[in-house]
């Protein structure tokens, strides 16, 4: 384990790193800097990372079927204009809480989006898990501190949700024809560790890539918890990873600088930036949504 190497790709310098997803339709990653109030667009190809200034913290992104962004504003869904930096509310969430923020969302592939919410301070059963289709905003799961992932393994039947804030991560049982969630139960408790589980991933075998906030490593957890992979970096908190590149096989990960003190931001020169390493397994990109219509 840890034997995985790591290269640098973006020297992003960024506050929070998060929210990675891959867009096989045009092979470029999308990810957020939370604090740093960015969108980003990265061109591998190119070595060339676009970004746009919100206003407001970004949760993370996703993208249209037509391509436009997505972007988790502190209330709501919003697409992002990239000719001018705007951006046009679609669906509110969460907007009569100021207190709150939408945090890590992702897709599934009947295109509904599944996003979380918590509070800026980080308030205990703050935040909740919605899911987002055409008109309709449920709310799925209450009583979330700090809401992360989901990842969704559809051919497992499965989703997994984080509470980083309770240093575990659910699972649940998912029917990805009617977006069910049921089943509800505990697959990883880190509080003897003291470890942030945060952003995840599903690998093509339905191995669970979790990054893990004050490990310095992203874990690979087998569908019975067990670890069998542990990818190593240079930097206390990686945030999120996410499968692309040609036939899914790297693995992108994101890091932070904002929850690590003065003295490690100068020991730790590459806290904020994007990591990608090769683990000798596959995974699939971030579906795009279906239109999600204003409200």
């Amino acid at each position: 384990m840890g034997d995985i190497d790591v290269d640098v790709v973006i020297d992003a310098g960024a506050e929070h790193a998060e929210g990675p997803i891959w867009d096989e339709s045009t092979s470029k990653l999308w990810w957020v800097d939370i604090t740093g109030c960015r969108v980003h667009c990265f061109d591998p190809v190119m070595s060339s990372d676009d970004s746009w200034r919100v206003d407001g913290q970004p949760g993370g992104v996703l993208l249209e079927a037509q391509g436009r962004p997505v972007v988790a504003m502190p209330d709501g869904l919003a697409v992002l204009d990239t000719v001018n930096g705007s951006t046009h509310m679609q669906a509110p969430i969460e907007s009569h809480l100021p207190g709150n923020r939408l945090n890590d969302l992702a897709a599934d592939s009947q295109g509904r989006v599944w996003v979380g919410s918590m509070a800026y301070d980080r308030s205990p059963d703050a935040g909740s898990l919605y899911r987002v289709f055409g008109h309709d905003v449920d709310r799925v799961v209450s009583s979330l501190t700090i809401s992360n992932g989901p990842a969704i393994d559809e051919n497992g039947g499965r989703m997994y949700l984080a509470d980083t804030a309770r240093m575990t991560v659910d699972v649940f049982d998912f029917d990805v024809t009617t977006g069910e969630l049921a089943s509800a139960r505990k697959f990883i408790d880190l509080v003897a560790e003291g470890l942030w589980p945060d952003g995840m991933s599903i690998d093509d075998e339905g191995g669970l890539w979790l990054a893990l906030g004050k490990a310095s490593a992203v874990r690979r957890y087998r569908p019975d918890g067990v670890v069998d992979a542990v990818v190593e970096l240079p930097v206390t908190n990686p945030t999120s990873v996410a499968f692309g590149g040609v036939n899914g096989g790297d693995l992108y990960i994101t890091t932070s600088r904002f929850d690590i003190t003065p003295q490690q931001r100068m020991e730790q020169h590459l806290a904020g930036a994007v990591f990608r390493c090769r683990p000798g397994i596959s995974g699939s990109p971030s579906p795009r949504i279906g239109v999600i219509e204003e409200m």
